[in-house]
């Protein structure tokens, strides 16, 4: 659990600098008054104002409030809502002509992960996985791709010829090697550079192990 100590001419400008600090907003954060400061007379005798905050939740109430910022930030209204799960915390963006979020292919969606990610590991301390879905843009393309996985490796499975998939970004890679990771007949191996990173679906006596994404 993360917390802060700060000071401040008056207790709410200490509580102000340190919700900045943890990067939450006044509801996700417990504060602690350590000192209410005094003014002093004419400047003397002034003594500043001191408090602690602590965090009352993990990864998923400061992935809820960085990603309201950061949506606003980039001009949009939209709902937030973050999870936490034993491995990832997925955080769910709805709302109206969202399009831009999400980008060619997902491209973008990706790139706001990415940036989440590192904010939520920056402000609480967490190193969990940030998983960014935009009107369920993420969770419709996944089943596409188990889908079109199970696919390939029936037919290099019926062929015995390799297949090598169109480039996919990294996420896209990870749900086809993970769907084909114990499949009995074939192997997945990742090959390229960027974007043009893509998977070989191989029959599994003349593939290789399971490539990283």
């Amino acid at each position: 659990m993360r917390q802060v100590e700060t000071a401040g001419r008056t207790v709410e400008e200490a509580v102000d600098r340190a919700l900045t600090e943890l990067g939450a907003a006044a509801d996700d954060v417990a504060i602690e008054v350590l000192d209410a400061g005094t003014r002093g007379m004419l400047g003397l005798g002034a003594r500043v104002a001191r408090v602690r905050a602590t965090l009352k939740e993990g990864a998923a109430a400061v992935a809820h409030h960085m990603a309201e910022r950061l949506v606003r930030a980039m001009g949009f209204a939209a709902t937030v809502r973050a999870r936490e799960a034993a491995d990832a915390v997925t955080v769910e963006i709805r709302g109206q002509d969202l399009g831009a979020l999400i980008g060619r292919r997902g491209t973008t969606l990706e790139s706001i992960e990415l940036l989440l990610g590192l904010m939520v590991a920056n402000a609480s301390g967490l190193r969990s996985r940030v998983i960014v879905d935009v009107e369920g843009y993420w969770e419709r393309r996944r089943e596409w791709l188990e889908k079109m996985a199970q696919q390939t490796a029936d037919r290099v499975q019926r062929d015995g010829r390799p297949i090598m998939m169109a480039p996919m970004p990294a996420r896209e890679r990870r749900v086809v090697h993970t769907v084909l990771a114990d499949h009995p007949a074939v192997v997945t191996a990742s090959s390229g550079e960027g974007p043009e990173r893509r998977i070989t679906v191989s029959p599994r006596t003349a593939g290789p192990d399971a490539g990283d994404a």
